[in-house]
């Protein structure tokens, strides 16, 4: 069976935000280095940050691979749900702890608190458009597997001679040969 895949836009609008998933990732990478460099101390949320973008990295890497794979698709939308769900929760966190501001400076502290809003936000969209590409892809591997189901197949249409050989016979009056024994 030839390999099958989803829609086209929707697979480039996928890759898209795959990209953007990188850059994300890196993003929580550099917030992670550059409060560990403004606290010149190694807590949990300095790991989170760096763990949580090196993973989005990992997973977005991945999830270019996945245009005709349903079972690695389904795995790497249930990646990025988790990822999702533990980047929301650490964002919360992040939101609710109250020394962070302390260490940080107040204004420091609300940028990276809304850049890991946006992060959720985006990794939200990447799941959205990673299930409406699994859609389509199942769609179309259905529709490919029950092709003679769907439209099944007749005799063979007979090969056609070209317009101009048929104009010549009409107006010589030759009668075409047959190959049939």
């Amino acid at each position: 069976m030839p390999e099958v895949a989803g829609n086209t836009c929707l697979f480039t609008t996928f890759r898209g935000c795959t990209m953007v998933l990188i850059l994300v990732g890196l993003g929580n990478i550099a917030a992670g280095i550059s409060v560990f460099v403004s606290t010149d101390e190694f807590t949990w949320y300095n790991g989170s940050y760096i763990f949580l973008g090196f993973f989005l990295v990992l997973l977005a890497i991945f999830g270019h691979t996945t245009r005709a794979s349903m079972g690695g698709l389904t795995f790497y939308l249930i990646c990025l749900i988790v990822t999702f769900a533990a980047e929301s929760g650490f964002t919360i966190g992040i939101i609710l702890y109250t020394e962070y501001e302390e260490m940080l400076g107040e204004e420091y502290a609300n940028v990276i608190r809304y850049t890991m809003i946006g992060a959720c936000t985006l990794i939200l969209l990447g799941i959205i458009v990673g299930w409406c590409y699994r859609n389509s892809l199942k769609y179309a591997i259905f529709y490919t597997s029950n092709e003679n189901l769907i439209h099944p197949q007749t005799k063979e249409p007979e090969a056609r001679p070209s317009v101009r050989r048929e104009e010549m016979e009409k107006k010589y009056g030759l009668a075409r040969k047959s190959t049939e024994a």
